[in-house]
């Protein structure tokens, strides 16, 4: 290669190389930016859309400190429009910064706005832009929304990470929440008789994450909230959709006709479901199977020695499941809510009927017959091979 040649291939390189290595190549300074935590939205007194924004506030003086303070890591601005789009503008023009969601953690939606509106509305915004994560936890909240954005997250760095870690660990390891994306809400979103369900807090109290959460029942196209799922049934809920991973059960030393306040205490390490569909002429049966294995974690009157202990003490846990898995079913079926998306197995598997049923499918699911099976595997007694602490055989 000629030399003339060499020389001019190392000036391009050098070239490409400063521009690359000076930082702003693409104009994207960090200074323009206003990184986005959190968002609540709320409806204003007149209707529209008040969008408060949490927003990292580079430089804090008291980055120990994690309330919204003059010193804080974090600030909250709010902004009302009739649009996501147009509030998120009049805040951008309040900070001076344009707004970057890339770093947005979760999304609080209020009960008054849900109820109201459809909350496609605020989702579109937010599918529609590339900027925001399309992970982001999804939440319903009871009162004022942006009140969340108050609080003090309590080992995370602001409340959007707090409280979609905290609903990301009761979804793993104690079965009273569920993680709900942007992405899956869209494509649930996009089904024929659509029914869903969203993390709902009931009350702020001392923590961002409430000690009992639940779900908020949505219907779409409609997009409002149905109703708020009991918080007793939560849990069941989420077995009977094949979502629970880990959690407890409790079970009372003297079944329902002893009300002491003595309870046992079952560990579930796995569980799964399974649903089957059997069509008959003009009536609907529905079989749910559940299968489910782990130990005992704490024993108060119960001892377990002998095989037939064992079956004892899974079929007790197994009939109170049983009991609250068909209250659940009932409560969905008043609701001629079917999130177990039965409708979705017959219209992948019996097209032609589903095409028949599916005009007066919240009455056809209403008047469908479940049949329950709950079965209970006992992995481990603990060091005790089963015996309760207090007993008098050790």
């Amino acid at each position: 290669m000629p030399s003339s040649v060499k020389g001019w291939l190392a000036a391009v390189g050098l070239c490409l190389a400063a521009v690359l290595m000076s930082g702003c190549w693409d104009k994207l300074e960090v200074n323009n930016w206003a990184f986005v935590q959190a968002v609540a939205v709320d409806l204003s007194k007149d209707g529209r859309i008040r969008l408060t924004n949490q927003i990292y506030k580079p430089g804090s003086t008291d980055t120990s400190s994690m309330s919204p303070s003059s010193g804080a890591s974090f600030f909250n601005v709010s902004t009302e429009n009739g649009t996501v789009y147009g509030a998120s503008l009049v805040a951008s023009n309040e900070i001076g910064r344009k707004l970057q969601w890339s770093h947005m953690e979760t999304l609080i939606i209020s009960e008054a706005y849900a109820r109201e509106r459809n909350i496609g509305e605020v989702l579109d915004f937010f599918s529609r832009s590339n900027d925001p994560k399309s992970t982001l936890t999804i939440v319903i909240a009871k009162g004022e929304a942006s009140s969340y954005l108050n609080a003090e997250p309590l080992v995370e760095n602001s409340v959007g990470k707090q409280l979609a870690s905290s609903i990301e660990n009761a979804h793993k390891n104690t079965g009273t929440s569920s993680v709900v994306s942007l992405t899956e809400l869209s494509i649930k979103a996009n089904q024929p008789n659509a029914v869903f369900v969203i993390p709902y807090l009931p009350s702020m109290g001392t923590s961002v994450f409430p000690r009992t959460p639940t779900f908020a029942l949505f219907r779409f196209p409609e997009g409002k909230l149905v109703d708020v799922v009991p918080v007793s049934k939560a849990p069941f809920l989420l077995m009977l959709t094949n979502q629970y991973r880990k959690g407890h059960v409790n079970i009372p030393c003297g079944g329902d006709k002893d009300d002491n306040k003595r309870n046992e205490a079952f560990k579930i390490e796995t569980l799964r479901t399974k649903i089957k569909t059997e069509p008959q002429r003009d009536q609907l049966r529905v079989r749910v199977d559940v299968k489910i294995s782990g130990s005992a974690k704490e024993l108060a009157c119960t001892s377990i020695k002998t095989e037939s202990d064992v079956q004892a003490f899974t079929d007790k846990i197994a009939g109170k499941l049983e009991k609250q898995l068909v209250s659940t079913i009932g409560y969905l079926q008043e609701k001629e809510a079917d999130v177990l998306d039965i409708g979705g197995q017959l219209h992948r598997w019996h097209t032609g009927l589903w095409k028949t049923w599916q005009k007066d499918w919240g009455t056809r699911f209403k008047q469908a017959q479940f049949e329950i099976n709950v079965h209970v595997r006992l992995s481990n007694t603990g060091i005790d091979a089963g015996r309760p602490f207090t007993s008098n055989d050790r």
